[in-house]
């Protein structure tokens, strides 16, 4: 009988052992069951933040589109497109005093239908589209002499994939113009936006974009950026130039908005880069025995202001060894020593409000200026986005 019992015993714990291993693996694949049901991180937009981006974009490399700004282009087209008005919106001065802007989309297979009036390539343009690895597209470009280095020369030296129409032999209907306006031709040239994905094909440009280009970085929900407000923004790129960049806050809608393209043009971020400059004269311009001065970006970096929700904040910004744009604040180290004269303050890396971005990219050492008026006053409430 106690032969049986201690038998008993035996099996009823080796049945209790094989219970709880069935219990404990049951609730193993129940844990596993949960973070499968978890909700995968959203798409995002790599240019704006937003969640409203088709995931077969993602990873692709986005393009850059040199459009125009003198007064007989405007308004632009396709810049206020209501689905596809540009991600980023880069604004700087080329020359004799006017600005050029260059126009960076995520994914290019939604484009505006018609973009333009389309211009030609410079180089601190094309400087800046290969920061975000961009295929840069555009409508001719400024050529090399003995004292001046032209777009013509960086495409090649830097490998740069573009499609100039000047020489574009493609398949694709990409260009033509648009002659409903009484201004001279060079404001007529018109992009087919809704063909690039085409074109791009045709071209076999490599699609996927670098591992080091450029990752902007977003937070999660719009918020002020500092204490400080900003009301309207007046931006003058150099002492050269000869018409400011004007932007006014709407409380209502938390953008700002400007007229200056005559299409009341909104955005959620604008972006301030002050850079050093540089004036180089290119004699005989195209054999006319007149000389044109081009106004040289070095992306030297240096001060910025970070403008949104109706607010501003003092940041800096730089190019790293990656090539890549870096937007950050310096703070002091926590275990530095205060009197250690060798030690270094930490970058920290500033993130945008999710939406759209305007760059205004003006001359640190030629006159560029920013004036910023505070809101009188400023509604509370933070809007999540």
């Amino acid at each position: 009988m106690r032969k049986e019992s201690r038998e008993m015993k035996k099996r009823s714990k080796i049945l209790i052992s094989c219970l709880m291993m069935v219990i404990l693996a049951a609730a193993m694949m129940t844990g596993c069951s949960k973070k499968e049901e978890a909700k995968p991180e959203p798409v995002r937009n790599p240019l704006t933040g937003s969640e409203k981006f088709d995931s077969a974009a993602q990873g692709i490399r986005p393009v850059a589109l040199v459009v125009e700004n003198a007064p007989d282009a405007r308004p632009q087209w396709g810049m206020t497109d209501k689905k596809y008005s540009p991600d980023i919106i880069l604004q700087g001065e080329v020359e004799g005093g006017i600005t050029r802007t260059l126009w960076f989309y995520a994914d290019y297979n939604k484009l505006p239908k018609k973009i333009g009036p389309m211009r030609s390539a410079r180089p601190p343009y094309i400087k800046f589209s290969e920061l975000f690895d961009a295929i840069f597209i555009h409508w001719g470009q400024s050529s090399s002499s003995s004292e001046y280095k032209g777009a013509n020369t960086v495409f090649k030296e830097d490998k740069v994939d573009h499609i100039n129409q000047m020489t574009y032999k493609g398949k694709v209907d990409l260009y033509s113009r648009d002659n409903s306006r009484d201004v001279s031709s060079e404001h007529t040239g018109i992009l087919h936006g809704d063909k690039v994905a085409d074109a791009i094909k045709d071209k076999k440009f490599r699609t996927k974009t670098k591992k080091k280009a450029t990752q902007l970085q977003f937070g999660k929900g719009i918020r002020d950026l500092s204490k400080n407000t900003c009301g309207k923004v007046t931006l003058t790129w150099s002492s050269r130039s000869f018409e400011d960049a004007v932007w006014t806050y709407n409380q209502e809608s938390g953008q700002y908005e400007t007229k200056d393209f005559e299409n009341n043009l909104s955005r959620e971020n604008l972006l301030i880069l002050f850079d050093k400059t540089q004036y180089i004269t290119k004699s005989n311009y195209h054999g006319t025995g007149q000389g044109v001065t081009y106004c040289d970006y070095k992306l030297a970096g240096g001060k910025a202001k970070l403008i949104s929700n109706g607010t501003v904040k003092d940041i800096r910004w730089d190019v790293n060894e990656d090539n890549q744009l870096e937007l950050f604040t310096l703070v002091e180290k926590k275990d530095s020593d205060k009197d250690d004269e060798d030690s270094e303050p930490e970058k920290k890396m500033v993130s945008l409000n999710p939406g759209k971005t305007w760059i205004g990219w003006a001359s640190s050492n030629n006159g560029g200026k920013v004036k910023i008026n505070p809101l009188k006053e400023k509604k509370s409430e933070e809007k999540e986005k």
